[in-house]
């Protein structure tokens, strides 16, 4: 098994004695891209190296096991390789190797303790509804957050500020870590408060929360769309959407996607052809399949 630790070429040397003092040899390091740096230390088994990542955690370093060969280590491969949305955002495991140099608008991500990273269909769906529609300034609120990834992914397209709620600790402690991770710590608060004690309107609503999630908060979404902004929901199943639009009014549904039977809707007050600055989806087809 290998260790793998997150560092930045100047958290090298401290990255380095921290293995040290844990035992372990000196480590190769990969850069996979201009600024990230990963330090792989072997260790003689799956224990050992839980121990020692668990240990690196409780420091506040960012540490992974992965396998060191065989079939094991391929699957590795193929699930840290980047997500990439279209042309304009992609998102990665911050632990990944694969060469990451020249994607555009790259946001990295430790999903440890939080739901989220980019692969999942009604992840990607919104992913792509923010790549389309985020024309800057926006301010995002990300409800069910979990990683953080979707209001981040906000954020590195332009948007200005991105609230994050979600009742898990794990969740509010992942996004944090994350916005960190990426520098946008102070444009981001994470919170486990509810939607009725977030103060004003946003220009972005995310919420990939399910069926039952929607039902249960759709006052308080609508409460929390600015008259010129946009809801993005997702999570739920196809025969779904027509209750969730329902829902959802006044709003009007402005965009379907699809993909791999897993259906996401964009709404907004009105067609966003009557409004100003409108988004870049306004163009778009009203169903979309990735």
């Amino acid at each position: 098994m290998i260790v793998v630790l997150v560092a930045t070429e100047e958290e090298l040397p401290g990255a380095r004695a921290s293995l040290r003092q844990l035992g372990l040899t000196a480590p190769e390091v990969v850069a996979p891209s201009d600024t990230r740096r990963l330090l792989l230390s072997p260790v003689i088994d799956e224990s050992r190296g839980a121990q020692v990542v668990t240990r690196l955690r409780s420091e506040g370093r960012l540490a992974v096991l992965r396998p060191a060969g065989g079939p094991q280590l391929g699957a590795w491969t193929r699930h840290t390789r980047p997500v990439l949305v279209g042309d304009r955002l992609a998102v990665c495991f911050a632990w990944s190797e694969h060469d990451r140099r020249g994607l555009a608008n790259l946001v990295e991500i430790d999903p440890n303790g939080g739901f989220g990273t980019g692969d999942h269909p009604s992840t990607r769906l919104l992913l792509e509804a923010l790549a389309s529609g985020i024309t800057g300034g926006e301010r995002v609120l990300d409800v069910g957050c979990g990683s953080g990834v979707l209001g981040l992914c906000a954020l590195r397209l332009g948007a200005s500020n991105m609230v994050g709620v979600d009742i898990e600790t794990q969740a509010i402690d992942a996004t944090r870590r994350n916005a960190a991770l990426n520098g946008f710590e102070r444009r981001v608060q994470a919170t486990r408060t509810t939607l009725d004690g977030i103060e004003g309107a946003f220009d972005v609503v995310l919420a990939n929360i399910g069926r039952a999630g929607i039902v249960e908060l759709a006052p308080q979404l609508l409460a929390r769309v600015s008259p010129n902004g946009w809801l993005g929901v997702s999570g739920m199943a196809p025969a779904q959407c027509s209750l969730v639009a329902a829902l959802l009014r006044p709003l009007q549904v402005v965009e379907r996607r699809m993909c791999d039977d897993w259906p996401a809707l964009v709404l907004a007050h009105r067609p966003f052809g009557h409004q100003p600055q409108s988004p870049k989806f306004a163009a778009l087809p009203s169903s979309v399949k990735c």
